[in-house]
């Protein structure tokens, strides 16, 4: 049961705000500076504070990319003194100086605020539960922004990568992470399907939550309770060649994914040389989590770590979330 619902389409109702993985120093030759946007891309906010300040996009750093049609704020990097752009979707809230570039993936998270209208649900013991569903850690799938503008998913991104010679290197990797992530839906929607989501299976691949590191599941009875307390999450294959591959069991399953979605030795190869391979949390709990309902609205708050989507959170409110397995 969910709440039904959806997003209002204003970009005033779905507010991002980056969280930088560090502090600026206050001193160095690169001025950080934090922007509130709204109805632009990041490439596009690059591109208008490159022309603005005189020098080349390539030269300004960013953490992660953020939604066009939502009020957010993010942090960049210039290697000269920022000049505002003359645009009304731009505005420059701080600056700072450090010593190094920033650099992708130098982000703790992002911090949401959102308003969804049309419940068809709104008792507080349905609420109650899906709020304790999400304490407990819902499927980390890659949202559907993350497939493309058109939604052409893996399969356009594949013959983009069989096309390499016509493509520059940079869109070749982003074709072979929108493959790696669509496996990895698979992969974690199967597990879901086969109602293992929150059950320790021989040679699973774990991360611990207060230290970060990986290790391989060799007693399954012990694990399960770990799990249970919230002191690991499990993570599922980015397929590629540094990939730590899960064993037993799990190995198993990620194995069966790979042999079945069809793609050849060659493809496989290609997808080596552009995406290395990984693990990536399968289970993820929005932290400092509000939720208000008025009427129908709802109004919900929350934290997530960077990769995760604010997206699959709202569809595990709204039960939509089943529309990601496939992807």
């Amino acid at each position: 049961m969910g709440l039904g619902g959806h997003l209002t389409g204003e970009p005033s109702d779905f507010i991002v705000d980056e969280i930088p993985a560090y502090d600026a120093s206050g001193q160095g030759d690169h001025v950080y500076i934090n922007v509130r946007k709204v109805g632009l891309t990041t490439p596009e906010l690059v591109k208008a504070f490159a022309n603005s300040s005189g020098c080349a996009p390539s030269d300004i750093g960013v953490a992660g990319r953020k939604d066009k049609w939502a009020v957010t704020s993010q942090w960049l990097s210039l290697p000269v003194e920022p000049v505002e752009p003359d645009d009304d979707r731009i505005r420059l809230i701080e600056t700072k100086r450090h010593n190094h570039k920033l650099r992708r993936g130098h982000l703790r998270g992002n911090r949401f605020r959102i308003k969804m209208s049309g419940l068809t649900e709104t008792s507080d013991e349905c609420i109650q539960a899906l709020l304790s569903r999400l304490d407990r850690g819902v499927p980390n799938y890659y949202g559907h922004q993350r497939f493309g503008i058109y939604g052409d998913g893996p399969d356009y991104s594949l013959s983009q990568m069989r096309r390499r010679s016509r493509r520059k290197t940079r869109d070749l990797r982003f074709s072979a992470s929108v493959v790696q992530g669509a496996l990895f839906n698979i992969w974690l929607g199967r597990r879901v399907n086969d109602g293992l989501f929150h059950t320790a299976l021989s040679g699973d691949v774990y991360k611990k939550v207060e230290t970060g590191g990986l290790f391989s599941s060799e007693t399954p009875q012990i694990e399960q309770l770990r799990l249970d307390k919230l002191d690991i999450d499990p993570t599922g294959p980015i397929y590629g060649p540094k990939m730590r591959a899960a064993l037993a069991e799990a190995g198993q399953r990620e194995i069966a994914v790979r042999d079945e979605i069809g793609l050849t030795e060659k493809d496989w190869a290609t997808l080596g040389r552009l995406g290395k391979g990984s693990r990536r949390l399968a289970r993820v709990r929005p932290q400092n989590l509000k939720v208000e309902v008025d009427g129908r609205d709802l109004f919900i708050s929350f934290e997530l770590p960077s990769g995760s989507y604010a997206t699959v959170i709202l569809a595990e409110l709204t039960h939509t979330a089943d529309d990601l397995k496939a992807k």
